[in-house]
Parts: structure tokens; sequence; C-alpha cells
């Protein structure tokens, strides 16, 4: 809901103050001398584009309707009237300032639910991160299933500013993930285990692996260089603990983020 919210109450905002310029020049336009005001006529131009004004209305808030309390309700109503009119036996009822009142009405309620609502904006560099399941690519997305969630939520964090929380979540996806990478090398790894014991971990476990012939030469080389992808993590934490027990900003949760989308990357190719 959030990537269209602000769209939403755009276009109400908009349409509602576009009906009461259109009702106000309907008005000076069919004032005549000083005869009394002739009745809105529903089969003008001007009502057409009301009832289209108000149709849009009522499709961009279907979604959030239940936030907009009466005003989708009074929209839908004002719109039902003028159609009605359009009858033959209810025809010259429409009174054009009585109109341009009820939607003015309807325009201050929607100012007022505003006041109780607040939007994020989310910046071009960073929109990529928001509500992305895949934020570290399909393959890690799947050798790390247990982590995705809160892959994506890091991601909707860093979106958000919100830097600690970020690396929270990357610390949840971290711990799940290492797990996987000490059964790989078939290494203990603990909970509470330091980046720094975790790293001398992996140092035994690549050290015994098989080097007999080239493909696993290859295999080996592949774990030394998933292991410095590791410890850039570890650097880009600046903490000897996974536990992220610090604030983050969020130019240090990006860094953060990204230290690990790389590590992630290469060690679901393992």
């Amino acid at each position: 809901m959030l990537s269209n919210w602000g769209l939403v109450y755009l276009v109400v905002g908009i349409n509602l103050a576009t009906i009461e310029i259109t009702l106000e020049r309907y008005r000076s336009a069919a004032r005549q001398g000083v005869g009394p005001m002739p009745p809105f006529n529903p089969h003008c131009h001007e009502a057409d584009f009301i009832i289209t004004l108000c149709d849009q209305i009522l499709q961009f808030i279907d979604p959030a309707k239940h936030e907009l309390e009466t005003v989708p309700a009074n929209v839908k109503a004002l719109r039902d009237r003028i159609r009605a009119a359009r009858q033959p036996h209810i025809a010259g009822t429409l009174d054009c300032l009585s109109l341009a009142n009820d939607f003015r009405k309807i325009r201050n309620d929607f100012h007022t639910v505003l006041e109780t609502r607040f939007f994020y904006y989310l910046s071009p560099g960073l929109v990529g991160f928001w509500g992305n399941p895949e934020l570290f690519g399909g393959l890690a997305t799947t050798k790390f299933k247990e982590s995705r969630d809160d892959i994506e939520h890091a991601g909707n964090c860093l979106a958000l500013g919100e830097g600690t929380a970020c690396v929270l979540h990357l610390v949840r996806a971290m711990e799940v993930i290492v797990r996987l990478l000490g059964k790989k090398l078939k290494v203990t790894i603990n909970p509470k285990d330091t980046w720094g014991t975790i790293l001398n971990n992996m140092d035994s476990g690549i050290e015994a692996l098989p080097e007999k012939n080239d493909r696993q030469k290859r295999k080996k080389s592949q774990w030394s260089e998933c292991r410095a992808n590791l410890w850039h993590v570890k650097q880009a934490w600046r903490d000897n603990s996974m536990h992220g027990k610090r604030a983050y900003s969020p130019a240090e949760a990006r860094q953060i983020l990204d230290r690990v989308s790389e590590f992630c990357c290469h060690l679901a190719t393992l």
C-alpha cells in the first residue's frame, strides 16, 4: 500500500478541487442579471466532467476506502445525485450552490483525514531496495530460504532510512547463513561466535579441503574467495561481534548490506 497511497491522495485532492472550480465557473456563467439562479443542468458538459472526476476518485480510493472515513460514501452519493437528476420526473432539482457547498464539505473532510496521515518518500537511489524479495538475486533467494524475509526486510529498512533496523535484519539473516556455511565446510559455528572465530573456523575447514585435482583446487580457491568476502563483511560491521549491538547510520547499513550481498551471492554458488 505504501507504493500507491501518495497517488491516491493526490488524485482525490486534485479532483475535489477541480470539481469545486468547475461548479464555481458554471455558477458564474449561469448567473444573469439579478434574477434567481437557474438550477444546475445535469445534462451539461460540466455535469459529465464532474461525474467523470467522481468516478476517478472512487476508482483510486477503492483500495484505501476504509482509510478515508465518510469521503468515499459522500462522493458516491453526490455523483449518484447528479445522475439521478437526469431523470425527467426529478429534473430541475439540483442547486449549483448547494452542490458546491457539499463538495466543499467533502474536501474539508478529506483535509481533516490528511492531517492524520503521514507518507514516506523513497529517494530514487533507494527505491530498488523496497519490496524486493530477490534483493540478493534469485540464486541466493533459492539457497537461503530461511533468510528470505529478513533479507527483504533489511532492504525495506534501508529504503526507509532505518540503518540500525536494516543491520538487525541482516544479523538475523547471517545467523542462518553462517550455520549453512559451517555445514558445507564441516566446521562448528556457534550462535555466539565472533566474526574472528567464524573466520578462523573457516580457515581450518578450507585448509582441510582436498586439492588432488583441478576441480578440487578450483573448489578450494572458491572457498578462499568466500572467506575473503566474509572478512569484508566483518570489516563493514566494524565490530568483533555479529550481533550488532550499536546504532548504524543508513550509510553504514548500506555498506554492510552490500558486503553481505556479495558474500551471500558467492556462497550460493558453492
